[in-house]
């Protein structure tokens, strides 16, 4: 069985990025983990007066029924992160909080951002070179685990359990980078999808060549835009996501296989673009 995790900033980067994949990956019986580093306390609250922290616990019981319709096994967040303020935060802090929970759920799949965080959103961008940083960690981590062929005494029964069939059949994890192509942002663009700038930059999407998987999702389209409406606070976002017919983002999801194991991995002109994680 795969063991995916996705790592994003917000409550609906989890949808809008790779909702598509997650319930395809799902349903032919992976188990797919979601780490949030923030509850989104600084978004948009649907035009609705709330409280002061009252958006945050709105955006997370949003965040769980998105994940309920797309099949995530288990939603935690990071401890003391602000949404809007990633960057500022201690240096390690991110990065332990991430390595802490992957070798908890022991991923072969892990799925962040690219290095644009997509939409140029600097949390985004935070999270890619954080969890890029700890998932180093991890490989690392696991090695030393497979060459002790065991941790026994160390932790509880389950856990090691886990991590003995692990340890029998070991596969270097992997690193993708959720991203959006140049030609799909030139699109989205000229269909009002998305901004021509974002956070004061062109959003400009990845280079097309650097695709290295494209996964299509055009069976589970209406699971995503499901997904998407239970995030009823950013029903600006959602409704502008979805109102445009033909949508490409509602047929695949693109990626970028950044690290498998310790190894960069780069596209190049002679390989082949594959259509699975």
């Amino acid at each position: 069985m795969k063991r995916i995790l996705v790592i994003v900033a917000h409550p609906d980067d989890e949808t809008f990025s790779v909702g598509g994949t997650i319930a395809k990956y799902v349903k032919a019986g992976s188990e797919v983990s979601l780490l949030c580093a923030t509850k989104g306390e600084a978004g948009s609250s649907g035009g609705k007066s709330v409280q002061t922290g009252e958006l945050a616990e709105i955006r997370t019981q949003e965040l769980e029924a998105a994940s309920k319709v797309l099949g995530i096994s288990e939603v935690k967040f990071l401890e003391n992160q602000k949404d809007g303020k990633l960057k500022e935060s201690n240096p390690g802090e991110i990065e332990d909080g991430i390595f802490k929970y992957m070798t908890q759920v022991l991923p072969d799949t892990v799925i962040t951002f690219d290095q644009t965080g997509i939409s140029n959103h600097p949390d985004h961008i935070r999270m890619c070179f954080s969890t890029t940083y700890s998932f180093q960690e991890y490989v690392s981590w696991l090695e030393s685990v497979y060459e002790e062929k065991g941790v026994q005494g160390r932790y509880e029964e389950a856990w090691l359990k886990k991590i003995e069939k692990m340890v029998e059949a070991y596969v270097e994890p992997k690193l993708y980078f959720a991203c959006m192509p140049e030609s799909i942002a030139t699109y989205a663009k000229k269909a009002k999808i998305i901004p021509a700038e974002s956070f004061g930059k062109p959003w400009n999407g990845t280079p097309d060549k650097k695709i290295t998987t494209v996964i299509d999702i055009h069976l589970f389209s209406a699971k995503k835009l499901e997904a998407l409406r239970c995030h009823n606070s950013q029903v600006a976002d959602v409704e502008k996501f979805v109102a445009s017919e033909g949508n490409p983002l509602f047929d695949r999801e693109y990626f970028i296989l950044r690290m498998s194991g310790k190894e960069e991995v780069f596209m190049g002109k002679n390989d082949e673009v594959s259509d699975r994680l």
